[in-house]
């Protein structure tokens, strides 16, 4: 391991500091930029307990001309926002380093360190398998107006994410680091000049939107991905419908004092989040398809196939299908509260053991664990 492995989240968050100043300096000018490097000195001065430092800080914030108040704080706001990718990008570099490491020592808090404490203790690897088979985590996802993020801008942490992974590779040539610096640099200058909310006053629905865009946008690639840790890390693997892991969400239906959210809002957001399962599913099963052009295939799978020497791809544009159905049918009762019967005779509407045959069929091989309905997502 290095000897200060935290020195390259430092260097991240300095580089993008700096990159962030640039672009303060370009656009808002020379002013803006002393400004908010006088409140960063003297800030850094006051944690340090200087107390003339805090009694100036205080002073230059107090008589901030009105015009530079907003400014000055989305300078800070935006660097925390980069400062927060960057940590976010190092957890991953750290478990990365852990994997490397010749002494094979699992990461401290990882699912694979703490099963190895619990096999230390005497724990059989049947009960602990059972342990986490029984599993039943709910992570509930809360809305508040003041933090709700664009997805424009969730977009754009993502890219900048991105770029700071490939910086991390050591087989870059010069001009692909200059291009992915170029690529930060454009992304914070974008940033910067995007309006961190609309036109208009955030809604129930829009943090619906928000909060279905962190399904999307991170929970979607990031929930298989951890379930698969956990299979690795145990000694018996977990059954393909495994699902240690549930969400709920208040999103569109907390009341709370709330006259903006009403049954219509509630019954909107249920179907805005069975719209977004669809399309997501959707897309897992095109590139399934993409990749399933193999001929063999079991018995069952055959006969649900027909005559055809791609039966994987045969079934799944059935599946591809009813998915496409069940989108077009939820975009309709987002609209209207009639049942619109034509439109849901080939959607999904009821859990169905579908899945869990395509996912038995194609194996582990498959590009996601289907572990729910998407009626029932």
């Amino acid at each position: 391991m290095k000897s200060d492995p935290h020195r390259p989240l430092r260097d991240d968050v300095r580089k993008l500091g700096e990159w962030l100043g640039d672009t303060l300096r370009t656009f808002e000018g020379a002013a803006l930029l002393d400004r908010v490097e006088e409140v960063r000195s003297l800030a850094k001065q006051a944690h340090t307990g200087d107390s003339s430092a805090f009694d100036l800080l205080a002073a230059r914030l107090s008589h901030l001309p009105l015009e530079l108040i907003v400014p000055v704080a989305r300078a800070f706001a935006t660097f925390l926002t980069l400062a927060n990718i960057a940590e976010q990008h190092h957890r991953i570099r750290r478990r990365r380093d852990y994997a490397r490491d010749a002494s094979d020592r699992p990461q401290p808090g990882s699912c694979a360190e703490a099963f190895a404490r619990w096999r230390a203790t005497g724990m059989p690897d049947d009960a602990l398998a059972d342990a986490v088979r029984s599993l039943r985590i709910e992570l509930v996802l809360t809305a508040h107006p003041t933090e709700v993020v664009r997805r424009t801008l969730l977009q754009s942490h993502h890219r900048i994410a991105e770029a700071l992974a490939g910086l991390d590779r050591t087989d870059l040539a010069p001009e692909e680091t200059e291009e992915t610096v170029d690529a930060l640099r454009r992304e914070i200058a974008t940033l910067w000049q995007t309006e961190p909310q609309g036109d208009r006053a955030v809604t129930p629905l829009d943090e619906v939107r928000g909060g279905l865009a962190i399904f999307e946008q991170t929970l979607w690639d990031a929930l298989p991905r951890y379930v698969r840790q956990v299979d690795r890390a145990l000694r018996t693997p977990l059954a393909l419908d495994a699902a240690p892991l549930r969400f709920g969400s208040w999103i569109g239906g907390d009341r709370d004092g709330n006259p903006n959210v009403t049954p219509e809002t509630t019954r909107r957001a249920v179907w805005m989040a069975r719209w977004v399962a669809a399309d997501l599913y959707v897309r897992e099963i095109d590139a399934l398809r993409a990749e399933l052009s193999i001929a063999p295939a079991s018995d069952e799978l055959r006969e649900a196939a027909g005559t055809t020497n791609e039966p994987y791809r045969a079934v799944l544009r059935g599946v591809a299908s009813r998915l496409q159905a069940t989108r077009t049918y939820a975009a309709f009762r987002i609209e209207h509260e009639e049942d619109g019967a034509d439109l849901a005779e080939h959607a999904y509407l009821t859990p169905t053991n579908c899945w869990r045959r395509c996912s038995s069929a194609t194996g582990r091989s498959s590009r996601r664990a289907m572990v729910a309905s998407p009626a029932a997502a």
